[in-house]
């Protein structure tokens, strides 16, 4: 998924400047896919679930390996349980 261009100007830099601070590749911070992982968390399981699902994405990301294939699998990991969440209130 190809990221969106339109993202604020300062929440691009300050990915940049955590890129730059922690000796990441930008393709290690997808920002559109943690926001839409952070707004189907939100509005699937609770507000708060946001940046914690965000948050164990990033630690399962870095126990695969880290590459941006293996962020991808964790963000859509958690993004199928909270799928599935939903389709068990149905």
């Amino acid at each position: 998924m190809a990221e969106r261009q339109d993202t604020a100007p300062e929440l691009a830099e300050w990915a940049e400047t955590l890129v730059h601070e922690f000796g990441l590749e930008p393709g290690q911070v997808p920002v559109e896919r943690i926001l839409r992982l952070a707004s189907v968390a939100a509005h699937g399981v609770t507000r708060p679930a946001a940046p914690l699902s965000a948050f164990v994405a990033g630690l399962v990301a870095g126990q695969l390996g880290g590459s941006p294939e293996e962020i991808a699998d964790a963000i859509a990991s958690i993004e199928s349980l909270v799928a599935d969440r939903d389709e068990e209130d149905d």
